[in-house]
């Protein structure tokens, strides 16, 4: 259920309280349903069938197309060069480097290039997508960035969670942790952070109620998505 408790009365009782910090306390048990889905515990396990993980990779793709689109969004709407500079270097990795893992993953998995450039997004991919081209396209800096934070720190926090595992001997499991536990990426979800936090902290009440419910959305979408694309996984 979405906490009623508004930032200011967040802040009245937490001395060090960030906007960020009262996102995922109003998202509550959507937000702990998409770190600690049973997929990506599988993941960590190395138990994760490939069947499944190429189901989750085909969709993952077709959203990651999106996501640089949202991405193109919010440079051109940041306030700052600092700012474009940032969401421009995280869209330059997703698509170079981030792209590269796809593809080596693809054919390691025996799926061809025709498949995973024609493939269509399922019912859940199709939401989480629209939800974040809408935030970012067609609304404010602020709430594209509120989902473009939740995406990347749902990964973050489960993907550092399992790299104290040891590393999965599937190659294609072990790089996914590591491109969401290292250095850069740290330092990414860091900045959007602190981004949300300054943006988010000085809106008038009722958009930041907006910004809250684009979250809490978000969230809910990251967990349906990990059951939608492995049923063998399910929370």
């Amino acid at each position: 259920m979405l906490s009623e408790t508004t930032f200011a009365d967040y802040q009245a009782q937490s001395a060090n309280a960030s906007f960020s910090d009262w996102l995922v306390l109003s998202a509550g048990a959507s937000w702990l349903n998409a770190i600690n889905h049973p997929f990506t515990q599988a993941v960590g396990d190395d138990t994760i069938s490939d069947a499944d993980y190429a189901r989750y990779l085909l969709e993952d793709y077709s959203f990651i197309k999106d996501l640089a689109s949202s991405l193109g969004y919010l440079v051109a709407k940041a306030p700052t060069m600092e700012a474009k500079g940032v969401l421009a270097a995280f869209l330059a990795q997703l698509t170079s480097s981030e792209n590269d893992y796809f593809i080596r993953s693809f054919a390691a998995l025996g799926i061809d290039e025709q498949t995973y450039q024609g493939a269509g997004q399922g019912e859940v991919t199709r939401a989480t997508a629209a939800t974040l081209l809408s935030a970012a396209g067609k609304a404010k800096y602020e709430d594209g960035l509120a989902c473009l934070l939740c995406a990347e720190w749902v990964y973050r926090e489960w993907c550092t969670r399992e790299a104290r595992k040891p590393r999965p001997e599937r190659f294609y499991l072990a790089e996914w942790i590591e491109l969401h536990d290292n250095p850069a990426f740290l330092r990414f979800v860091d900045w959007l952070r602190a981004e949300v936090d300054r943006v988010g902290a000085i809106l008038p009440e009722w958009r930041q109620r907006e910004v809250r419910e684009r979250f809490v959305r978000m969230c809910e979408l990251e967990a349906a998505f990990f059951s939608a694309v492995s049923p063998e996984a399910q929370a």
